[in-house]
């Protein structure tokens, strides 16, 4: 099952509903953006690259049920 999925966060809004999001999960999560590997629990870091632009986000976990979880909440963010 794939854990990598392509997002975009469009405001800062959606930046701190991002990371508020990631924070309710125990797993850790990346926010890759270019060459920029981001705890996507930290919304400094979030925010410290282009708001607007396609980055990617990673769960680590193989635990299906929660990739699936996580992958429901991003939703609202998720590029094709």
């Amino acid at each position: 099952m794939e854990n990598i999925f392509k997002i975009k966060l469009g405001s800062v809004n959606d930046a701190a509903l991002f990371v508020k999001k990631c924070g309710e999960f125990i797993e850790d999560i990346d926010y890759i953006h270019g060459r920029y590997v981001i705890d996507a629990k930290s919304i400094m870091g979030v925010l410290s690259t282009a708001i607007g632009e396609v980055s990617k986000v990673e769960i680590h976990t193989d635990n299906v049920e929660v990739i699936n979880k996580f992958k429901e909440e991003m939703k609202l963010w998720m590029e094709d």
